[in-house]
């Protein structure tokens, strides 16, 4: 059983972007208004959605969820692809209730291809009816493309006796290089955390984690990873007054992300064995 964070449901349909009958489309939405914080590629050609989430970023500190899809990545696509990015984000927000710049859109799949909004809007009476019916394994399979498995890692916080719980999905097994790269990386918690607080963790995380890792020193278009904090569990994280409660989620946090990296290595393509390398007195 997957531990999933208090206040977070998933919704999924098979759009059939590139194949029939595999969910290809996902949400995962916060019933609260929750902290988001997102790393994103150096790449110089960003993708639409990674545009449109910078922006978002730019202008709110709290979201309701995130957006996924696979198997058409809205990159190298001008800006038609801005507007193709959007309306497919208002439609995915319709179909779960909440407004269009609640919601962060990631993408992953064909470069320099066209969104099919026809099927977005084909498979939005599906994503809608799963809301809270399906989970996070359904989600992340959705944004699987040439995965061999899908990739999930969770830890939980203990902190003057409250619990809180994070929960990171994740993809990724070619054009993986250091500062990101083909890879979409999805957090879910529920501790309480100030935004500017969460986003500095977030970026720490990633350092010691996705940014360590390659497979074949190509950096993608698409790379982001999106972290949601909606505060369900009751646990609040105060650095000026419990620098322990930080560490803890801190730690929690960069262990999630730590793990996801290596299943990404892990899966890499055209990989055939993982080999852990210890330096003592270096």
């Amino acid at each position: 059983m997957i531990p999933v964070p208090k206040g977070f449901r998933f919704a999924a349909s098979k759009a059939a972007f590139k194949r029939e009958g595999r969910y290809d489309l996902a949400v995962m939405l916060s019933d609260t208004p929750a902290v988001a914080a997102g790393v994103f590629t150096t790449n110089r050609f960003q993708a639409a959605p990674v545009l449109q989430c910078i922006e978002t970023l730019a202008s709110r500190e709290r979201v309701r969820g995130v957006v996924a899809n696979s198997g058409q990545a809205n990159a190298c696509t001008g800006e038609q692809g801005l507007v193709n990015c959007r309306v497919s984000l208002e439609m995915a927000a319709g179909a779960v209730g909440v407004d269009m710049d609640e919601l962060l859109p990631a993408s992953t799949g064909v470069i320099g291809q066209h969104i099919k909004l026809d099927r977005w809007r084909a498979a939005l009476l599906e994503l809608e009816g799963s809301l809270g019916k399906v989970g996070p394994m359904e989600f992340t399979r959705a944004i699987m493309t040439t995965d061999k498995f899908p990739k999930l890692a969770w830890a939980t916080i203990r902190h003057n006796g409250q619990v809180a719980r994070v929960l990171g999905m994740a993809k990724g097994a070619g054009m993986i290089c250091p500062n990101m790269a083909t890879m979409l990386g999805f957090i879910a918690c529920d501790a309480d955390v100030e935004p500017g607080l969460w986003r500095d963790m977030l970026r720490q995380a990633v350092e010691r984690s996705f940014n360590r890792i390659t497979v074949d020193g190509d950096t993608s278009t698409n790379d982001c990873v999106l972290a949601l904090a909606n505060g369900a569990s009751g646990l609040r994280i105060d650095p000026t007054t419990e620098p322990d409660g930080r560490q803890a989620l801190q730690t929690a946090l960069s262990e999630v992300c730590e793990a996801l990296a290596y299943m990404i290595v892990q899966d890499a393509e055209g990989g055939t064995k993982v080999v852990r390398i210890h330096i003592v007195g270096a």
